[in-house]
Formats: C-alpha cells, structure tokens, sequence
C-alpha cells in the first residue's frame, strides 16, 4: 500500500458492514493472511483493467491515491462482473501488490473492516 501506508505503521481499523469506494479495508484471505487493500469496484458494477487504466462501467476512474510512478501494467488487463456480495481491490503500490487482479473478487465477508486513520506516525486522514 505504499506509499500511502509502509510496515510497522498502526492503523485505527473500524468493523463495519458498510464500504465505500476508496476505503482501506481489511481483508481476510482464504489462506488465513490478512492484507489491506483499496475498494476499488463495489459489487454489482462491472469493472475492467485496461491499458493501464481502470475502468468502472465502461468510464474511467481517476486514483488520486496511486502515485504517478505507479500504473497497471498492460499485461494485468482484467475485466469483472460482479455479483451482490463481491468487490475488487487493489494494493495502492500497482507494480507490487497481491490483490483482485491474481486473486480474483473479494466476497463482503472477507472485510473484516476498514481503516479510519494512521495512529502511527503520526496521524492524517486516510
């Protein structure tokens, strides 16, 4: 999730059953390891990875979360549609991050919450 968030810092993770687009969340995968990862794509919507670009809808999403360095690599093209209880994430860090695009959809069950804010270092809105 670099670089808006880097190991050992503490997050503020609030357990909720309502996400939105654009939230933190964590997730509990079928391997039992957890990882954070951005709500990309909320269910019922379809979602495509092309170009680099993401794309909800057929329109493309501007991130203002990704770095400029960091982009979809053409070879991760990727399109869904996803059912009631299925959402895509994606590490901020696009170059290096196990996330829907390897792992496929996320069910809502997987997101144990999401995270309100960074109590170490020092706080700043996520």
């Amino acid at each position: 999730m670099s670089p808006t968030l880097h190991p050992g810092d503490f997050l503020w993770i609030r357990k909720t059953n309502t996400f939105h687009r654009g939230q933190i969340a964590l997730l509990k995968q079928r391997n039992e390891e957890f990882h954070l990862k951005r709500i990309v794509g909320m269910p019922g919507e379809s979602i495509q990875i092309r170009a680099g670009s993401l794309r909800i809808g057929g329109q493309t999403h501007a991130e203002s979360y990704v770095p400029e360095a960091s982009h979809l690599q053409p070879e991760s093209d990727r399109s869904w549609v996803l059912g009631a209880s299925e959402c895509i994430v994606l590490g901020d860090a696009r170059d290096d991050s196990l996330d829907s695009r390897k792992l496929g959809p996320v069910t809502l069950d997987q997101i144990l919450g999401v995270a309100v804010f960074r109590l170490w270092p020092p706080p700043f809105a996520l």
